[in-house]
Order: structure tokens, then sequence, then C-alpha cells
């Protein structure tokens, strides 16, 4: 933990601010250590694990594609199809899904078995990404630079 962490969220952890309630849930696999937050049993904040019609890389940060597919599949996807999905960010301008319609139609899942998406995910050959050397650090830091001195 950095100075600028209070603590971890756990597992199920239920959060209140005065009349929402947020449900955390693991869903490691993007990095090892990647939650998920289930607003008001309506809706859940996916962050990069899961976005619409995609799902976040697990070739760098700690990720593991099996990983990745067992959170979606056995943690996502076992909500209520009428969930709806807000994902970290979206490359093509979309805003918000549902768990259904990602298990429709997200073509990283659809027809995919375990053992087929990790050789999907590892085919992918992905560029790495843009200043990801001063990313990471960042990441594990909350942003604070200073710290990883």
């Amino acid at each position: 933990m950095s100075p600028l962490e209070d603590r971890y969220i756990k597992d199920g952890e239920i959060l209140k601010l005065a009349s929402i309630t947020i449900k955390a849930i693991a869903t490691p696999g993007h990095t090892d250590s990647h939650n998920a937050y289930l607003v008001n049993q309506d809706r859940v904040l996916t962050g990069d694990v899961l976005f619409i019609r995609g799902c976040g890389r697990t070739d760098f940060q700690s990720g593991d594609a099996g990983t990745l597919f067992d959170s979606v599949t056995q943690r996502l996807f076992t909500l209520p199809d009428d969930t709806l999905v807000y994902p970290g960010h979206d490359y093509r301008g979309h805003a918000v899904s549902t768990i259904g319609e990602e298990k429709r139609c997200n073509p990283r899942f659809v027809g995919r078995d375990r053992s087929n998406f990790i050789e999907f995910m590892a085919s992918l050959d992905l560029p790495e990404p843009k200043k990801i050397m001063e990313a990471v650090p960042a990441n594990e830091h909350c942003g604070n630079l200073l710290f990883t001195r």
C-alpha cells in the first residue's frame, strides 16, 4: 500500500454513501487486484475487466487471460441480464450496455470457452501502450510518482 491509500476494499465488501449501496466484486484478470462495483443492485462499474463488446488486456500489469475469463463469466455474467454495465472507458464512444447484451454480443466471450479465450487473447499481438513504463508505477502509487523513488 502506498501512503495515499487508506486500505484495500475486499471482495463482497459493502460501501454506503448516503442512499447509495456499493458492493465490491473481485474481478482479477486485467490486473491481479481488479474490482468491479455493483451500485444499488442494478448497475455495475466494470473498470477495464469488461468493456462494451470487449475486455481489458491481459498481457501486462499482472494480467492473466484465464483469470479474466473466470471473473467475467463467473462473477459478472451471473448478475441479472438487465444490470447496466458501465466500463472504465470505451474506445468507440459507447457509455452503457447490459449484462445480457454483453453475454449475447461481446465477441471476446461469445462462443468461447476458457481455453479458446486464453488462445485468443495471446494471439492479439497488441502494441505496447505508449508511456506504459510511466503509467504502471503511477497506477501502483495512486498517480503520485513521488512514492516510486
